[in-house]
């Protein structure tokens, strides 16, 4: 009679299996290191979770290599963005002491079990940081798969003080066939995107981009802007449309969610601005942004404090030598606002006297 966990091991190593050779493949095509450690990470966990079916002392040592393996992917895919330079010592040290911790231990011990506690604690960890720094890069798809890090980081320390009675109960091994499946599909998701593929390239073609210094556009114009700039990771901040694929997106919103920004609050979008610009010189990379939804902040603000944001903007876009692209209609501003935005931008218009500049 087949149980439901001879099931599960056969259909989770299948999957382990077709998920390590999917990101090695992604790995030859866009040569991205971070595709080369998570296919790594999937090849080394196939004989984990098999609820005694493998010397408990392998299976430590090796959800302890697998997780630092993991765990340098999505801090690779991090560096790899060019807009988050994580510090070496976080880089080198939770991937070091999970692999250190899972060895030593099954070495010294015969029935260790801090290796998965450890690896445990720090996949919660990173998958926290996935949803936080990679959101705005890959918008649901890194939510996602920071929540099934997140989950599974939970779930994993208490693995090794399981009863293999226990963890054959049709409910556990469903939970766990479902994270190891959604963790799959959404690294899946990230690897073969478009930006993923094509980001590297970019950044070599960025001589090619014509979109450059202040502009000034209507909404119907950006359309046409927003093809130019592609993929190329630009910093946006929208309120009425959607960003293109790799756009590091904020919404100008009066609901709270993940990467929104309270109409209100303008300074943090020169906060915002002013660390993007940053981090795209360090990079030796050209920034760009992009401001929509101007209407929608001069309703909540007086336009003298929606001027004095633009001006700190554009003076740091100018500083970095990047580009600056303002979306709004005309008709919707009082012709003495529109003169001034147009002068902030460096254009040439005739000010009312009772208009002075900031």
């Amino acid at each position: 009679m087949v149980h439901a966990g001879d099931i599960y091991i056969t259909s989770i190593t299948l999957i382990k299996i077709l998920a390590g050779l999917s990101f090695f493949f992604a790995y030859l095509e866009s040569k991205r290191l971070s595709a080369l450690f998570i296919s790594i990470f999937w090849f080394l966990v196939i004989p984990t979770a098999t609820f005694g079916r493998v010397d408990i002392r392998i299976e430590n040592i090796m959800i302890a290599l697998g997780y630092a393996f993991v765990i340098l992917g999505i801090f690779q895919l991090i560096k790899e963005e060019h807009q988050f330079p994580l510090p070496k010592s976080i880089f080198i040290l939770f991937p070091l002491m999970t692999a250190l911790v899972g060895t030593v231990e099954s070495i010294i011990r015969t029935t260790p079990q801090n290796g998965y506690v450890v690896a445990g604690i720090f996949e919660l960890i990173v998958g926290l940081m996935t949803i936080e720094i990679l959101g705005p890069y890959y918008g649901k798809n890194a939510k996602g798969l920071g929540i099934s890090l997140a989950l599974s980081g939970i779930m994993t320390p208490s693995y090794a003080i399981v009863t293999p009675e226990f963890a054959n109960k049709l409910v556990i091994l469903i939970i766990a066939w479902s994270l190891a499946i959604s963790q799959f599909y959404f690294y899946y998701r990230i690897i073969y995107s478009e930006r993923f593929f094509k980001w590297p390239q970019s950044i070599e073609a960025i001589e090619a981009l014509r979109i450059e210094g202040l502009r000034l556009i209507s909404p119907n114009e950006f359309i046409a802007i927003k093809e130019e700039i592609g993929i190329y990771p630009a910093l946006a901040f929208l309120r009425n449309f959607k960003p293109a694929p790799g756009w590091i997106c904020y919404r100008l919103s009066t609901i709270e969610a993940p990467n929104t920004i309270y109409p209100t609050d303008l300074y943090k979008i020169t906060e915002t601005a002013v660390r993007y610009f940053s981090e795209a010189r360090q990079k030796n990379t050209k920034g760009i942004t992009i401001i929509e939804g101007l209407e929608f902040l001069r309703l909540y603000n007086n336009f003298e404090s929606v001027a004095k944001m633009l001006s700190a903007v554009r003076d740091h876009v100018i500083i970095n030598n990047g580009t600056l692209v303002l979306v709004a209609e005309e008709n919707a501003w009082e012709k003495k606002e529109w003169a001034m935005l147009k002068r902030i931008l460096g254009e040439e218009v005739s000010v009312p006297n009772s208009w002075q500049p900031y």
